[in-house]
C-alpha cells in the first residue's frame, strides 16, 4: 500500500471560479462598509447639524465617493497584505509575474488598471479563461499574477481529488491519516 502525499496548490494561478468568489466577496463587502460608513457619516451630521448630508442620493457625487472607497479599499488592502479581504478570504493573493512580493507601486498601479478590464464589457478578463496563468488584461499590463497562497498553511487539494489524479498519472493512492503536527 503506497501513500501518495496530497498534491500542493500554493503558488499555482488561481482559477476562474476561485478568482470570481473573491470578486463577488470584495464587492459585497466594499458596498456594505460603504453603506455603513455613509450612514455613520450621515447619522453624525443629523446630530451635530439637523441636517443629513446625504441628501438625495442621485447624481455623480455618491457614486463618486463610492469609486473613491472602492479604490482605497483595493489599493490599501494590496499595498498592505499583497491581497484584499475578499481575496484572503478565498486564499489568494497578488504577486508580482516573476512570483515576487508586490510592490505598493506596483498595487497602487494594478488597482488603477482594473478598470481597464472592466469597462470594454468585461472583455479584459477574458485572460483569465483563456491564458494559461489566468492573467487578466490588467495583470498583463501592470506584470502580476494572482496565486494560490494561504499562509503558513500550505494549500493542498482534497484527498479525493489527489487521490482521482494520482489515478489518472497512473500511480496508486492510499489516504494518509490526518497530521498531528503543528501548522
Amino acid at each position: 500500500m503506497t501513500v501518495t502525499p496530497r498534491l500542493r496548490v500554493t503558488g499555482h494561478y488561481a482559477g476562474v471560479i476561485s478568482r470570481a468568489a473573491s470578486a463577488v466577496l470584495d464587492v459585497v463587502i466594499v458596498l456594505v462598509s460603504y453603506t455603513a460608513i455613509a450612514a455613520g457619516i450621515d447619522m453624525l451630521a443629523r446630530a451635530i447639524t439637523g441636517e443629513s448630508l446625504l441628501g438625495e442620493l442621485s447624481g455623480p457625487a455618491p457614486l463618486l465617493a463610492l469609486a473613491v472607497w472602492a479604490f482605497l479599499y483595493t489599493a490599501t488592502g494590496l499595498t498592505i497584505a499583497g491581497r484584499t479581504p475578499g481575496k484572503g478570504i478565498v486564499g489568494l493573493r497578488v504577486v508580482a509575474a516573476d512570483g515576487s512580493t508586490l510592490s505598493g507601486r506596483r498595487a497602487l498601479w494594478r488597482t488603477l488598471a482594473l478598470p481597464v478590464s472592466a469597462l470594454p464589457a468585461g472583455l479584459g478578463f477574458l485572460g483569465i479563461l483563456v491564458q494559461r496563468e489566468h492573467r487578466a488584461l490588467h495583470d498583463l499590463i501592470t506584470n502580476t499574477a494572482v496565486v494560490y497562497d494561504w499562509g503558513d498553511r500550505v494549500a493542498e487539494l482534497p484527498g479525493p481529488l489527489s487521490a482521482f489524479l494520482a489515478r489518472s498519472a497512473g500511480a496508486e493512492y492510499t489516504a494518509r491519516p490526518p497530521s498531528t503536527e503543528q501548522r
